[in-house]
């Protein structure tokens, strides 16, 4: 080869886009031009010189590798860069050098950077896809658009707008001709002349149409004609649609002669409802009047019916207080006639024996004082309550004992002993040694001095006595009326127990049961009433003589409250009416009938209820009210 033809191989070798690298016989690169240094980003001093097998590549080196057994190779695909996470797509073409003795003396490789193409080929095999898909979109939209139009319920036309180009098999139905009588025709041709409202139907259609193709939808009613001549109402709707190139209008037609029928009949109802309307208002309005006139007398009854109620409910505690008026005047004048007693007693011993008894007092000895004393602080205490056959059998003991002893006067000693409080066990050691003429002087002086603290204490417990019988009344009948609030049950049950003293105190044994605290929520007056009146058919059905359990439990919520008598108990075949009005056990004049009804209608009144379990020997209500306002 002359050097003329070896620089136009040269110029060929360093111009080529494609890269191209020399390699010798041991793999190693003698030339690279340009177009491969861009593509490798390597400079010649780093290539030149430099094994295939430092390629970073290992498809690359595996393809120079088997070049050296003297065959053709290529490879497409991805070449990793001596930069971390970096690639591109390559061709690689690698053809082995001979010699003269067909030995593989070196290598020639073309190095083609193929990224950007295999880009736009990718983008065109997705591009390609996208429109098979979309071409398979339109297809099934056509077909679906197809079955709609041929299945659709209305007659559906699609004109240029001037004739028919297409319709529907229901358009056949309902106008009455075959498909081949309506394309090329106009609409106007299924008009008649003049719409009701009397316009030209051709001018009036062309300017619906004309609409419609400038993108605005009508949706209008309108009279067509069938084949044979017959008229009916329709609704139609015209829209722009575009087929291709060509701008068309597709009109939906309505047949709606059947809901136009409907329509004129419902007019007809309606104005003939509305006379039936106006006659039954007319009516009505009289009924009106006649029923407020009615609730106004219901209304008047009412609170007549409610006052009434009142009155009953007033009647009925006032009734259980009459029987209650006996014991409690009982109870309020057994106090003051001891007041008036006891005051009695301090007066005359101030009024006659007072200077008397200090100059006895002065003479005692010291032994006779402390014997005094202890005489004068026994007689200072308040005495115990003894019925009269107990008391007259203690001083019957004392004066046996006092005659045996000796001494005069033993009538006289023995009460002032007894009034004392000296016991029949205390006399023995008393009387031992003493002198039978002193022993009286002594006792006489320290019951009539003691006598003062004796009758001062008899005045502070008949008071109390007093004021809580008179306090326990005023409850019962001043309690507040204002409303719902938080009750103690228990102090409720004491304070009726106080007002029914004087007629159980000598016959009922009374057992309390109260849970601490006992508080229940309602109206303290109303709920008060229904203690009397259970504690009261208590006591009236044991006769005033037995038992009676007051007990309080609390109940999640609840307060129950148990009245339980030992009396004969409740027949079962009456148990189911005690609580009904009026009805009553008790002797004609007796009772009302109205207790245990208005206890369970105070009870309901403060939701609250009642309820009754008795056999013989024992009878208990139980009351259940809540503990809060909720």
């Amino acid at each position: 080869m002359d050097r003329s033809q070896d620089k136009v191989y040269r110029t060929i070798f360093e111009q080529s886009p494609i890269g191209l690298i020399i390699f010798n016989r041991r793999g190693e690169v003698v030339d690279a031009n340009d177009a491969a240094l861009k593509i490798l980003g390597m400079r010649a001093e780093d290539l030149i010189g430099s094994s295939f097998t430092n390629f970073r590549d290992d498809n690359l080196v595996n393809v120079l590798t088997h070049a050296y057994s003297g065959e053709t190779y290529e490879y497409e695909g991805p070449y990793f860069t001596s930069l971390p996470e970096s690639s591109f797509q390559v061709h690689v073409k690698v053809a082995p050098i001979l010699d003269e003795h067909e030995s593989v003396d070196g290598l020639v490789l073309t190095f083609e950077d193929i990224t950007e193409k295999k880009r736009t080929e990718r983008r065109l095999a997705e591009t390609l896809v996208k429109r098979a898909e979309m071409q398979r979109a339109l297809r099934e939209n056509e077909r679906k658009f197809r079955t709609l139009f041929e299945a659709a319920g209305d007659a559906i036309f699609i004109f240029d707008g001037r004739i028919f180009l297409d319709c529907n098999p229901r358009t056949e139905e309902i106008f009455g001709c075959k498909k081949e009588e309506i394309i090329g025709h106009s609409p106007v041709d299924f008009s008649p002349e003049f719409q009701p409202d009397g316009s030209n139907s051709a001018e009036a259609a062309m300017h619906k149409i004309g609409m419609a193709m400038a993108g605005l939808p009508q949706t209008f009613e309108w009279t067509h004609c069938r084949k044979d001549g017959t008229n009916f109402a329709a609704e139609v709707t015209l829209n722009s649609v575009r087929f291709g190139d060509t701008d068309s209008i597709q009109a939906i037609v309505r047949d709606v002669s059947e809901r136009k029928k409907s329509e004129e009949q419902i007019k007809r109802l309606n104005e003939e409802l509305e006379i039936k309307v106006s006659l039954r208002t007319e009516q009505l309005n009289a009924s009106n009047s006649h029923l407020e006139s009615t609730i106004r007398n219901l209304k008047n009854a009412l609170i007549e019916l409610k006052s009434t109620q009142g009155q009953l409910v007033q009647s009925e505690k006032m009734a259980v207080l009459g029987q209650l008026i006996a014991g409690i005047a009982h109870e309020v004048n057994t106090p003051l006639g001891a007041i008036i007693s006891s005051n009695e007693g301090i007066q005359s011993v101030f009024r006659d024996t007072w200077e008397t008894l200090l100059k006895e007092f002065s003479l005692f000895d010291e032994e006779e004082k402390n014997f005094w004393k202890m005489l004068f602080f026994k007689g200072s205490v308040l005495p115990e309550f003894y019925d009269s056959a107990e008391e007259r059998k203690k001083r019957k003991q004392i004066r046996d004992r006092l005659k045996q002893e000796g001494f005069v006067k033993a009538d006289s000693l023995a009460d002032n002993l007894a009034e004392l409080g000296i016991q029949g066990q205390d006399l023995s050691e008393m009387i031992t040694g003493a002198d039978k003429e002193r022993f009286p002087v002594i006792v006489g002086n320290a019951v009539h001095l003691s006598g003062i603290f004796r009758h001062s204490n008899v005045i502070r417990e008949a008071a109390n006595k007093a004021s809580q019988v008179i306090r326990a009344l005023k409850m019962y009948i001043y309690q507040d009326h204002s409303g719902a609030t938080e009750v103690d049950v228990r102090e409720q049950l004491e304070l009726v127990l106080t007002l029914y003293y004087g007629k159980v105190k000598q016959g009922v044994e009374i057992v309390r049961k109260f849970h601490d605290p006992s508080i229940a929520f309602g109206q303290a007056d109303q709920l008060t009433q229904v203690w009397a009146n259970l504690i009261n058919n208590a006591f009236q059905a044991i006769s005033y003589k037995g038992r009676l359990e007051l007990e309080t439990r609390p109940q999640a919520g609840f307060l129950d409250v148990l009245i339980t008598d030992d009396g004969p108990g409740i027949p079962a075949e009456i148990r189911e009416r005690i609580f009904e009005p009026f009805f009553t056990t008790k002797p004609q004049g007796e009772g009302s009938g109205l207790g245990l009804d208005i206890c369970r209608k105070i009870l309901e009144q403060n939701k609250g209820t009642i309820h009754v379990e008795s056999e013989s020997g024992r009878t208990t209500f139980k009351v259940r009210l809540p503990t809060g306002p909720n």
